[in-house]
């Protein structure tokens, strides 16, 4: 079986995201009966879109990493923990147990979905990466459990699928997307966000704050259109990095770009996924009177709402303030404040895309997130070492997957039974 991990790393490493998504999205068109019309150019669309969601956000988060980085300099924060941001993810195609995890949650997700524990199906082969580094965060901290990291991944992985029937709903309405769920760990936070902006339309004042991306238009004229107030925003970012005026212009109109095209490529990857979508839900209830089923897709899927992006932006400066501030975080967020946007993807439905509240509630959520990376940071750093992946001389950890709270929960539960 070492062999068989060894090649699915290698053809999952090889393929990346969008290919494996346009050829799960094909498949499933074809099995359930979509056309080879809408199959084929289903595929096609939903793995183009991915790949230009990735690019536009890469882009953006380029230009930003060494504008937060320098900005952060200026605290002179002495944090001691290196964020290696989505860096863990390595852990997922170099541990042992990979193939025993892909294989096992595709196998467990199938009879959920027949016994009707679940209605989401794994269809987002690409997000199993989370399930395979928690695995690798108990295998390194049980001394090489294989067993005890794979039945912890799989676990993970299928209750991820049930939060994705529980957050599903919002998600279809919100997004336009109907007949899809997302099991990305990101789902967790929505858990949270509803009864946040339950408890904030309650409180006199603080619920009248409509900072829709339409009203902050309809407010601020020119500035609140997503193209300028992203330009702004980012001209702001360079002047207190300390940028020159041409670094800070460039780092502006690179922000300008992200707002405007990111909703643009989300359209397009719906363009792929919702006739497929579609078909495998008149497949099933064709077949199974009743039955409700979703497609699982990435997370990147929610990014396309205006108040994402716009809130994402605003939080990072924000979110490196908190880091320095907070008392016991050992961690500097710079490679990790990618993550911030599928945070805010995971939270705008809950909140009505008011990004005052998008901005409040990750603002919070972050700070457990940073006291959980930092006590994960010996875990964290092991598995990396024991896989040739850092140095275990340099302590790490990262939002992603140190900072997960239910990873982090399952890693201290399985650490019992070494």
């Amino acid at each position: 079986m070492g062999n068989i991990a060894a090649s699915i790393s290698a053809v999952l490493g090889s393929l990346g995201g969008s290919v494996l998504v346009a050829i799960v999205m094909c498949i499933l068109g074809f099995v359930f009966r979509a056309g080879a019309k809408n199959s084929i150019r289903g595929g096609i669309y939903a793995g183009i879109g991915l790949a230009g969601l990735n690019m536009v956000v890469n882009s953006a988060t380029g230009a930003l990493t060494p504008a937060i980085q320098a900005f952060s300099e200026n605290f002179n924060s002495g944090l001691t923990v290196t964020d290696l941001g989505w860096g863990s993810s390595g852990i997922a195609f170099a541990w042992p147990g990979l193939a025993f995890v892909i294989l096992g949650i595709l196998a467990v997700n199938a009879v959920m979905v027949l016994l009707k524990l679940t209605k989401t199906m794994w269809t987002d082969i690409w997000s199993i990466w989370h399930g395979n580094v928690v695995g690798g965060f108990v295998w390194a901290a049980t001394g090489g459990n294989i067993t005890l990291g794979v039945v912890a991944g799989v676990l993970f992985l299928a209750i991820g699928s049930i939060i994705a029937d529980i957050t599903a709903k919002d998600y279809q309405e919100f997004n336009d997307m109907p007949g899809i769920a997302v099991p990305c760990t990101v789902s967790f936070l929505a858990l949270f966000a509803k009864p946040f902006n339950g408890l904030l339309e309650k409180i006199p004042g603080i619920r009248d704050i409509n900072a829709s991306p339409e009203n902050i238009r309809k407010r601020m004229g020119i500035f609140g259109e997503l193209g300028v107030m992203g330009t702004v925003i980012g001209v702001i970012i360079g002047i207190l990095a300390g940028y020159r005026y041409g670094e800070v212009l460039n780092l502006g109109v690179q922000i300008g770009v992200l707002m405007v095209f990111l909703p643009k490529t989300v359209s397009v990857l719906c363009e792929g996924i919702i006739p497929i979508a579609n078909a495998i839900t008149e497949f099933v209830q064709d077949r199974f009177e009743g039955r409700e089923v979703y497609v699982g897709v990435d997370c990147a899927a929610l990014l396309g709402h205006p108040s994402v992006m716009a809130s994402a932006v605003l939080l990072y400066p924000m979110i490196v303030i908190l880091a320095v501030l907070l008392p016991g975080n050992a961690m500097l967020p710079i490679a990790s404040l990618a993550v911030i946007p599928y945070w805010c993807g995971a939270v705008a439905a809950q909140l009505k895309g008011n990004v005052f509240r998008i901005v409040l509630f990750v603002l919070i959520w972050s700070i457990p997130i940073f006291y959980i990376a930092s006590a994960m940071a010996p875990i964290h750093t092991q598995a990396m070492g024991l896989l040739g992946l850092a140095d275990q001389a340099v302590v790490n950890s990262s939002f992603d997957m140190g900072g997960d709270p239910l990873g982090a929960v399952m890693v201290y539960i399985f650490q019992l039974f070494k």
